[in-house]
């Protein structure tokens, strides 16, 4: 009889036989997805030169040493870089086969002539032409922005570079293209979160001059939801992240004149969410004409963690907080797509259309203006002219003719406009026409206005083109919100900008409620300008999505600084109550902002219409034809520019000398041999001359037995150039990195591990009269504890026991930088220092871990763990007589490990 032992082995070998003999089936390929969605994203650095100013914010004095590429004119040159920018593209292909990128840049303004050479330089088999390109300007005022003939722009930034201006356009198709060549089966969901209020409102708020009635918003005012794309590459069996494209108004201005360039808050967000997401985020604005702020007013409330309130003009540590609060909302509304839910859960049927819309100026106002003044103000004889985007009043003249002037010219049927202005074509503006552009992405609508838009033009839109009908967001209602109605017999009412009298109130809540419809008609457009007490047209016509027949979008996004510039865009009642920089730049008149909009609301429609029978921007237009003539003109003069800037750009480098000992370390360039955390390690070299090089620089750590990237330019590791030298001069450019060691603002942000470290920069120099790349890497350094934690309040209880305080300890606010120094500096603010450091250091520890030593008076050494109750540390010792005890070197941990680097003072029973 079988024994089960061999009948099993029987049938393992028979089994074992039989596979062996069986040919291996291949796993079934993985089934193409369904049709649908397809996507694709890219990613270029375009950094311009060191040596070109840094933005809107550059100071004018004259730089340390000299640029001999003549990189600035009137401003100072900059002397590094603090984080690098970046062009970043999401391309999609509907289900349609309509194409679509969406761009962002790191540039002060999206101006029209740069997104046209940009698409000169794609191939023409992407089917991304220029008006499919939607541009994103980051607004970004610590960036070089040399890409305009705008000569306007040049009070505010520098004379246009062709040079700059063919760089940036060959680094943004290099996006595109990336973009464009790679895309890959995708789904797509969407929904808002709120981030809270932790931006300002720069609009600000007062009592109208004219009737004391309240203009401008809250400080707390403003669109606080945060607008989240996820598109995840789904080729594979299991979808895995590909870009997060967001939505958010808020002005890149955390910074002073420091010189150096920078991505302001944007570049550690990208970070962050790059970081967290596993994608690529591309950003871009919201209602940034109004978002700004808060500025430091020696305000107390805070936001997340303890953070004061602060993110305008007070430095790199808190643009980085701010941009740590941000990327939480983002990574929120990440998850909760992921998660299936969201406004517009995931999906792959996503239908595409571009309106791209070049529209005429308002018969009423049909040139672009800037430097509007009040015409009543000037005709009671305090005259005002416009300068630097203002209208400037200097002195009263004592003469009243206002009414008289009034009086005479209306009684001949003569209206006189409420405001003046000066023309801003070649100024401001590089075209005498308005850029809309509409985006339709299945049920999500991205409409650009190509404005700085406040906050009333973006909401406005928004509510007319959602799925809600009667929700129209009109303006901002002092009286509805944060104003007291008078008690009879009182006619006046008590609002926080002071009191006003109920003429007032009403004349305010016309101009924001009343239907602006009919104010650019033919027969009224005379009187458009010059506002009818009888017959207000306010901020916005009513006119929805739904009224033209169309079902309104799941999700309506605003988008502000995109597509080209013609300045700020405030509502008709902002306009009117007073003059203002912003209302000085709103360049079509009082109504421009519904102007935009309702146009932009009958771009949704047609998007939606399968007959395409709604608008057309030449067809309906009055001056239809005078934007036709602009067109051509902007098209040639794009032609031009392209060939100019591109001989420019490739002829001067050819004419560069050699850079002496490129790729090489100087005596006394190696880091330190180790630093401690709240301290920087610093590494210099040999490169290429500011022109050919701007060496990418990153921190490596020593970890798992290989050398791993640690940390990037996107604001962690920061770069100085010494800049001098003459043209023609073959010299030695040095170059000089730094990197802070740090624990962060909250336990989140983590620390940097002690540990073993080297900088590793790779860039370009001149040699043999060719540019080649090059590679230096720094000798390592380690990165050990802080040892400065206290010990406090050491004393002997009546027990016997030891203890100390458990009260929390101060952390260094700042270092001694070499390379820095004139930014690296502690400026003395308790609450916000500016410039104490690059990166958001935590302010304070708490101890984690005590140990007592105890040296009994016989000459034994015992150790104690102490625990905490309250605010002490006890460590259980029974000292007797002639004991004494110490806290040993190292034995004080706090909660970030740093430890106490000293013996404490001994207690002696």
């Amino acid at each position: 009889m079988e024994s089960p032992g061999v009948r099993r082995l029987v049938i393992l070998l028979t089994a074992a036989l039989v596979a062996a003999t069986t040919p291996v089936l291949a796993k079934p390929p993985l089934r193409p997805p369904a049709p649908g969605l397809r996507a694709g994203v890219g990613v270029a650095d375009m950094t311009w030169h060191v040596g070109a100013s840094a933005g809107q914010y550059a100071t004018d004095e004259p730089a340390v040493g000299t640029d001999p590429h003549a990189h600035s004119v009137k401003q100072r040159a900059s002397y590094g870089v603090q984080s690098r920018l970046t062009a970043r593209a999401l391309v999609l292909e509907g289900t349609n086969g309509e194409r679509v990128a969406l761009v962002k840049t790191d540039n002060y303004l999206a101006q029209d002539l740069l997104t046209r050479r940009v698409a000169q330089l794609l191939p023409p088999a992407l089917g991304l032409g220029a008006d499919r390109i939607v541009m994103s300007a980051t607004h970004n005022h610590s960036s070089p922005y040399y890409s305009t003939p705008a000569v306007g722009v040049w009070v505010f930034q520098d004379v246009w570079d062709v040079r700059a201006f063919e760089y940036q356009a060959r680094r943004i198709a290099a996006a595109v293209t990336a973009a464009a060549t790679n895309l890959r089966p995708a789904r797509l969901g969407a929904t808002t979160v709120d981030v809270g209020p932790i931006k300002g409102n720069i609009a600000g708020r007062g009592a109208s001059p004219y009737d004391d009635s309240p203009y401008g918003y809250p400080d707390t005012f403003g669109d606080h939801g945060v607008v989240v794309l996820r598109v995840d590459d789904v080729s594979a069996r299991k979808p895995t992240p590909l870009a997060t494209w967001m939505n958010y108004g808020q002005h890149p201005e955390s910074l002073d004149g420091y010189n150096l360039i920078s991505g302001d808050f944007v570049a550690p967000l990208e970070r962050f969410v790059d970081g967290e997401t596993g994608s690529t985020l591309v950003f871009t604005q919201g209602d940034v004409g109004s978002a700004e702020g808060p500025y430091d007013r020696g305000q107390t409330d805070t936001v997340a963690d303890g953070v004061v309130r602060a993110f305008a003009h007070v430095g790199y540590a808190q643009a980085e907080r701010f941009a740590r609060i941000l990327a939480d909302a983002v990574a929120a509304a990440w998850h909760e797509i992921g998660a299936g839910g969201g406004t517009v859960p995931f999906t792959r049927d996503i239908p595409i259309g571009v309106f791209d819309g070049w529209i005429p100026g308002p018969v009423s106002h049909p040139y672009p203006g800037v430097n509007a003044c009040d015409t009543d103000e000037t005709l009671r004889g305090n005259p005002g002219v416009g300068t630097a985007a203002d209208c400037t009043r200097e002195a009263d003249t004592g003469v009243d003719l206002a009414d008289q002037v009034r009086e005479n010219l209306e009684a001949h049927g003569i209206p006189v406009p409420d405001s003046y202005d000066m023309p801003a074509f070649g100024t401001v503006e590089e075209n005498a026409r308005i850029h809309l552009q509409a985006v339709r992405l299945g049920e999500i609508l991205l409409a650009s206005c190509s404005c700085e838009a406040q906050v009333d033009l973006i909401l406005n839109l928004e509510s007319r083109t959602d799925g809600a009908q009667d929700n129209i967001w009109d303006g901002y209602d002092w009286a509805e919100r944060d104003c007291t109605a008078p008690t009879p017999p009182s006619t006046t009412w008590r609002c926080p900008t002071g009191p006003a009298p109920d003429a007032a109130i009403q004349h305010m809540r016309a101009q924001v409620h009343r239907p602006a419809d009919g104010w650019d008609d033919l027969a009224y457009a005379p009187f458009a300008n010059s506002e009818n007490p009888n017959d207000i047209k306010g901020n916005f016509t009513k006119q929805e999505i739904q009224d033209l027949g169309m079902p309104g979008y799941a999700l309506s996004v605003g988008l502000g600084h995109t597509g080209d510039y013609v300045g700020y865009t405030v509502s008709y009642r902002e306009y009117m109550a007073r003059d203002h920089y912003r209302k000085a730049l709103t360049s079509y008149g009082p109504h421009t902002a519904d102007y935009m909009v309702t146009r932009l609301v009958r771009m949704a429609a047609h998007l939606r219409d399968a007959d395409k029978a709604h608008y057309d921007p030449f067809t309906d237009e009055p001056l239809g034809a005078v934007a036709a003539a602009d067109e051509a003109r902007q098209a040639a003069t794009a032609v031009t520019a392209g060939q100019v800037a591109r001989a420019a750009y490739d002829g001067y480098e050819l004419t560069l000398p050699d850079d002496l000992d490129g790729g090489t370390v100087p005596a006394g360039g190696q880091p330190a041999p180790a630093i401690e955390r709240f301290s920087a390690a610093e590494f210099s070299w040999y490169g290429g001359s500011n022109y050919v090089d701007n060496p990418e620089v990153r921190v490596e750590r020593f970890h798992k037995g290989r050398w791993q990237p640690h940390a990037g330019q996107a604001g962690e590791v920061q770069t100085r150039l010494d800049l001098g030298g003459r043209v023609g001069e073959s010299r030695r450019w040095r170059w000089t990195a730094n990197f802070e060691a740090f624990d962060g603002f909250r336990a989140s942000e983590g620390q940097t591990p002690s540990g073993t470290y080297r900088f590793v920069a790779v860039g370009r120099h001149r040699t043999g009269r060719a540019t080649v790349p090059y590679t230096v890497t720094s000798q390592p350094f380690a990165v050990r504890p802080w040892d400065g934690v206290p010990v406090q309040d050491l004393r002997i209880e009546p027990d016997g026991s030891v203890s100390l305080s458990a009260a929390p300890h101060a952390y260094p606010r700042t270092y001694a930088s070499k390379a820095f120094a004139s930014f690296v500096r502690d400026d003395g603010n308790p609450r916000v220092c500016k410039t104490c450091s690059f990166r958001p250091w935590a302010t304070h520890g708490t101890l984690a871990e005590v140990t007592v030593t105890v040296v009994r008076a016989d000459g034994r050494v015992e150790r104690f763990a102490a625990t905490q109750a309250g605010d002490r540390w006890t460590a259980p010792t029974a000292l007797a007589a002639g004991d004494r005890a110490y806290v040993e070197a190292g034995d004080a941990v706090d909660t970030w490990n740093e430890i106490n680097g000293t013996r404490s003072v001994e207690v002696v029973k």
